[in-house]
């Protein structure tokens, strides 16, 4: 793995205390699985500033998958995009700050990252996309929100598409819609999307329609609680941060040599055992699509050539870990 090559060790910020589940059980981040080169981007990122270090390792992931093009030996052809909101109790969390740090270390390593910043409508979506596209290459386009309940407020004004049209490009990389009025025609679209939330807002903001069409199950959701550490928080020291561009540089070029990712006989093993005794609820609709983007990722992460055992063990206890979350925070009953 590139992250395990000689270097220096970042001091690891303090974890958080989990968030109760209403049972009282705690709900706790599988620490373990913060490996690779998102790991020590999260590792250095949190030993100096205030997010936990899961904000940090999860929006990495979300601006990876946005730049990726590998798949898994399958005919479904996942992807490694998601749609990513972190979610904290108040300012104090840090929540965009572990955004708008992650995504500008992508915008400043990697010339081919897009990241738009706010879009009122689907036309507006559509514009963006198109001129990214403008060079014949796939666009690829991470949506960021420093609020998400300003795409919600968007996506709820009369007659706007902008909701339909998120919620397909989370399944495929097309979308059209033909009125008398306006036309909306997109090809090989790539969306990612990483927004901020307080867990009030999430649980409260949503209403039938957004239900109905199913978006709530298409984000993967990140709670979390930060800490007061830093007054002033420290700069990221220069040696550390050629380091993480460098892990950045590595993985992707492991990436490209290996576009679909076969899956070893014992990590299918252990995949189709978790599928198969997966309960049957609202809150697991689409955990199993995560769960094989989250393979592409975490492979990719590592460096690996193929998703193993290992990597499946960590993709089945992330996707438990968001189990509870949305057992957690549940908007269901939004209404």
């Amino acid at each position: 793995e590139y992250a395990t090559d000689t270097k220096p060790e970042p001091t690891p910020a303090p974890e958080p205390e989990p968030t109760t589940a209403e049972n009282g059980a705690p709900l706790s981040f599988p620490v373990h699985i913060m490996r690779g080169a998102a790991g020590y981007f999260s590792d250095v990122m949190a030993g100096c500033m205030e997010p936990p270090r899961h904000f940090f390792f999860l929006a990495y992931l979300t601006c990876l998958g946005n730049i990726l093009q590998n798949t898994l030996k399958t005919e479904l052809y996942p992807q490694g995009r998601l749609y990513t909101v972190i979610l904290g109790e108040s300012a104090d969390d840090r929540k965009s700050t572990a955004i708008s740090k992650t995504v500008t270390f992508f915008l400043k390593t990697i010339s081919t990252f897009k990241a738009c910043f706010g879009v009122g409508s689907a036309e507006g979506l559509q514009r963006r996309f198109l001129k990214d596209a403008s060079d014949g290459t796939p666009s690829s386009v991470l949506l960021v929100f420093d609020e998400l309940k300003a795409f919600v407020g968007k996506s709820k004004v009369d007659g706007s598409v902008l909701l339909p049209m998120v919620c397909t490009l989370f399944e495929t990389n097309r979308y059209e819609s033909h009125t008398k009025d306006r036309e909306i025609i997109l090809t090989d679209a790539h969306l990612s999307i990483l927004a901020a939330s307080t867990i009030e807002t999430y649980e409260r903001t949503w209403d039938s329609a957004f239900q109905d069409i199913g978006m709530t199950n298409r984000l993967f959701i990140v709670p979390g609680t930060g800490r007061r550490l830093h007054a002033i928080p420290g700069r990221v020291p220069g040696h550390e941060l050629e380091t993480m561009k460098s892990d950045l540089g590595k993985i992707l070029r492991a990436a490209s040599i290996t576009p679909e990712f076969e899956i070893t006989p014992a990590a299918r093993a252990l995949y189709e055992a978790w599928y198969f005794n997966l309960e049957q609820s609202i809150h697991t609709k689409r955990l199993d699509t995560y769960a094989l983007r989250f393979m592409i990722l975490l492979t990719v992460n590592a460096g690996k050539s193929e998703v193993d055992e290992s990597t499946v063990q960590d993709v089945i206890d992330l996707m438990n870990w968001q189990l509870q979350a949305r057992r957690l925070h549940d908007p269901i009953d939004a209404d």
